[in-house]
């Protein structure tokens, strides 16, 4: 969103220019936890228009220097080193994950997987948006905790992730590289050494042509940057001396600009890892991170994080002709001393830099004219690049904003938009020959339908706003807002990113639709030479803009639905085999078109099913409307153990057939992004018990499906709120079940621990899943538990299980388990296993990563008072996200415990 701040009129004469350029929109990031929620761009963020906008835009424009960071994670960025980089110095920096972070946990909602991973793709962005650094990514899908980096890279098919990685070097073109990791055991996860070995062999072949030939068919040049280095251990410390070939970078000194230092925006660009539970504090004070030089193809490279690299501008034109050299460096030299003449006049009134910044302008152009023909492709890349940011820095100084707006922020394909492009002349100065044009990427049809505020010439007074507008027609075939990486199925543990290059490593898809303004200008009586041939152009991506009553006003991007969409809930679901009960599946049905919608729904299910009825009518008026219908399933006898698929169709009135719904993931921090699905529910038959009459209360930790899954297994659940714990009356439960990092995520649960183990005393069942250290450290456990660090864990889902005690209830009843209920689990086994506990515990289950030796500490049960509690550390929030058959069985057999029963496998 771009914010305008008024400026002090100017005395001297000036007009407005034209230029061609593409500059990228700001990234708008999105929307609340609701579909009619909202968000807002933060007031944090630094860009927009005025005096600081401008300054920041200034420092940019002389000098060409680029790094690139790699590491393997969300919030494995040294934010600190790309907040100095971006708004410090002003330098072009990024930062390329590895992965969007899929594999991890997610304490802000029950997103898993590839859900998480749009999630933490926004945080990213969020971050970047603030620390002023470009997000890149590679196709690799987190796929959990790795021990090793062979196999990560393995999973990850290391040729492949080595040829994304040289890809986002070729397109960005760093200077500088700089690895988290150093590629050794010592980076611990073996995600860390992977992206700390791909970024040496990345350095190492970038610059070659042999290397992945295919690539520079489609525009990219090899490109070997000069240096590369690795980000030292002790990031971000006070004052702690270097080390031997470190460099130290000071980012706790004020910046007038931000208003504070670069580790304290730093910290809150890392705050916005909000499903990682990163929030840091903006300590002001002295602070610095470094970093190790690791290899260098230039002399004298150790000084600086640039010393030994040509970064000026002229330098570029060195390798042109020689009299085109000359020439061409006289420009570039003329728009530095432009440049610098804004510097001099620069302050809290920007406005008096316009003038030498159209001279600035004016001398870019004639450099680019001279050089056509014969400039290299980084100098072609810098000019185009240094004059869309001097046009941005001229319009920041000027407070002249662009903005386009959407009348809709859901769209469907054969509807008309409305879409409305704002100019807001806030400066003193008049803008001359605007006009706007919108552009579609997928060629939608668009028609100018007329402009309010404009005059016959075009001229936009000091202080007036100009309203142009258009109708954009969404075709009938127009594809649905889809996150290009989710388009196709993942090829194992990679993403599959199509055909179109222009997407390859991009946080998300650009915006459909995009509008244009060129203006014109003239020095006026400020001498500019040739300033008619100076022209501008300037972009801006639709969005919509609405208001809430009680937020005020918010930003969404512009989403593209089906006209009839179709989801199923649940999504999947577990049937106890033999069970022959009817259960109901829900069909949502809803439109976002105009007109509304009206038709059949059917639900198909597999051969041995019964759905009832066959089908049902909608009739849905109006755009946003929507229908639960429910269906009656019933299994027909005793039906096979196994996944049984249901499928769910709309047919509307005009025999258009839906098969397909989606969810928003939507959060007040991020971009809102829709993804799709089929509309399908998977029923996986189970042979599956729980004891008969069992009441479950389930405190909810950070978000997992568990008491759903409880649910399913058909025991009573009841998922016990804030008040219900803090109160402490459990005694109309047979079992307390705690869900994950419930003792982080929850006062609540730290505040009633007594009252839990009460409960437990007076012959409750309590089943505590894993926790960290906050858990071990705070002595919330029974009798001692001990979570070491780092945590015991088994990453490795394959590896065998040994059942220690076979003759427990644990492993008994209802269920009898056996090594085949640790069959087709994902991801891992188990996490932050105990390490050392009390004699009271009975560990039940052995089992250890390859080369590593066994552990115990991933299920411990004990005996409290008269009752019964276990640690669990298995990873059963994962199973139950995939339906893991022996997951549930054994979850059902936990929390099935009879106190007595387990009372009497101890006595003996």
């Amino acid at each position: 969103m771009t914010i305008a701040m008024d400026i002090a009129r100017m005395s001297r004469g000036f007009v407005w220019a034209a230029v061609a350029l593409m500059v990228a929109p700001l990234v708008v990031a999105p929307s609340a936890a609701s579909w009619g929620a909202s968000w807002s761009v933060s007031a944090q963020s630094p860009d927009g228009a005025g005096s600081v906008a401008a300054g920041l835009l200034l420092r940019r424009l002389d000098g060409v220097k680029r790094v690139l960071m790699i590491a393997a994670h969300p919030d494995d960025e040294d934010t600190g080193l790309l907040t100095a980089v971006a708004r410090g110095m002003g330098a072009e920096a990024a930062y390329l994950s590895l992965t969007r972070g899929d594999g991890g946990q997610n304490l802000i909602g029950p997103e898993l997987f590839e859900g998480l991973g749009v999630i933490r793709t926004g945080e990213l962005e969020a971050a970047r948006e603030l620390d002023g650094a470009t997000q890149l990514f590679t196709r690799a899908f987190d796929f959990g905790f790795s021990k090793t980096a062979e196999e990560s890279l393995d999973m990850w098919r290391r040729d492949a992730l080595l040829e994304d990685v040289v890809w986002a070097i070729r397109t960005f073109m760093p200077h500088v590289v700089v690895s988290v990791f150093s590629g050794t055991p010592s980076d611990g996860h073996g995600h860390h050494q992977a992206a700390g070995i791909i970024a040496r062999e990345a350095f190492a072949v970038a610059g070659d042509p042999a290397r992945f030939p295919d690539q520079l068919a489609l525009g990219v040049e090899p490109w070997a940057p000069a240096k590369l280095f690795q980000t030292s251990r002790r990031r971000f410390a006070p004052d702690a001396p270097p080390v031997d070939g470190e460099i130290v970078l000071p980012i706790g000194g004020f910046d007038p600009l931000l208003g504070r230092s670069s580790f304290q925006l730093a910290m809150d660009s890392r705050s916005q890892h909000r499903s990682q539970d990163m929030g840091a504090a903006q300590s002001p004070g002295p602070r610095s991170t470094s970093v190790i030089l690791v290899d260098a193809r230039v002399p004298d490279a150790g000084s600086g994080l640039f010393s030994g690299i040509d970064t000026t501008l002229v330098g570029l034109t060195h390798e042109l002709p020689g009299e085109v050299a000359g020439v061409v460096g006289g420009h570039v030299e003329a728009y530095r001393s432009a440049v610098a003449r804004a510097g001099d006049v620069f302050g809290l009134d920007p406005a008096p830099m316009t003038v030498p910044l159209l001279d600035a302008l004016a001398a870019l152009d004639r450099a680019r004219d001279v050089a056509a023909g014969h400039a290299t492709p980084e100098l072609d890349r810098v000019l185009s690049h240094k004059r869309g940011l001097t046009v941005r820095t001229m319009m920041a100084a000027a407070g002249v904003v662009f903005d386009v707006r959407a009348q809709d922020d859901v769209v469907v394909p054969g509807e008309t938009v409305q879409v409305e492009a704002l100019l807001w002349n806030g400066g003193p100065l008049t803008v001359r020959s605007a006009d706007v044009v919108l552009r579609s990427n997928s060629g939608w049809r668009v028609q100018a339908t007329g402009a309010q505020g404009l005059t016959a010439s075009g001229d936009v007074a000091p202080g007036t706003l100009v309203t142009w507008r258009f109708e954009v027609d969404v075709p009938e075939d127009a594809e649905p807002s889809r996150l290009y990486y989710l388009s196709d199925a993942r090829d194992g543990a990679m993403y599959r990113w199509g055909d179109d290059a222009r997407l390859w490593g991009l946080p998300r898809d650009p915006a459909e639709v995009v509008g244009e303004l060129s203006f014109e200008a003239s020095g006026g009586d400020t001498g500019v030479p040739n300033a008619a041939s100076v022209s501008s152009r300037h972009e801006a991506a639709w969005r919509y803009v609405g208001v809430d009553q009680a937020l005020g006003e918010f930003v969404e991007p512009v989403l593209v639905v089906p006209r009839v969409s179709v989801n199923v809930s649940p999504r999947g679901t577990v049937w106890p085999q033999g069970l022959a009960e009817t259960r109901l599946v829900t069909v949502v049905v809803h439109t976002e078109a105009e007109g509304g919608s009206t038709g059949v729904v059917t639900l198909e299910g597999p051969e041995g099913w019964r759905v009832e009825p066959g089908s049902q009518p909608f009739d849905l008026p109006t755009a946003g409307s929507q229908r639960s219908l429910s269906f009656a399933v019933t299994p027909l006898g005793n039906v096979n153990s196994g996944r049984h698929v249901f499928s769910a169709t709309a047919l509307d009135a005009g025999g258009t057939s839906y098969g397909e719904g989606f969810s928003v993931i939507d959060y007040p921090h991020i971009e809102r992004a829709a993804v799709f699905a089929p509309a399908e529910i998977e029923v996986a038959v189970v042979p599956v018990r729980v004891r008969e009459g069992l009441r479950v209360g389930y405190i909810m930790g950070t978000g997992d499906d568990g008491a759903e899954a409880i649910r399913q297994m058909g025991a009573d659940v009841e998922v016990l709120d804030e008040a219900r714990v803090r109160g402490g009356d459990f005694s109309d439960l047979d079992v307390l079940v705690l869900g994950v990092r419930a003792y982080e995520a929850r006062t609540d649960v730290r505040a009633a621990n007594e009252q839990i183990l009460d409960f437990a005393r007076r012959g409750g069942v309590v089943i505590n899943q894993y926790n960290q250290y906050q858990f071990s450290d705070g002595g919330y456990a029974p009798q001692r538990l001990v979570i070491g660090q780092p945590a015991p864990r088994v990453s490795v889902e394959t590896q065998p299980v040994r059942i220690l005690e076979p003759a427990s209830p644990v492993f008994t009843s209802p269920n009898r388990i056996d090594d085949r209920d640790f069959d087709g689990w994902v991801q891992e086994r188990g996490l932050y296993f105990a390490s050392e506990w009390d004699d009271a515990y009975v560990p039940m289950l052995e089992m250890g990563d390859p080369g590593e030796p066994a552990r115990l500490g991933s299920l411990l049960v004990s005996s409290v008072g008269e009752g019964v509690y276990a640690y669990v550390a298995l990873s059963f929030f994962r199973q139950w996200s995939q339906r893991v058959p022996g997951a549930y069985r054994l979850f059902a057999n936990l929390i099935s415990l009879d106190p007595a029963e387990w009372r009497a496998f101890e006595a003996p």
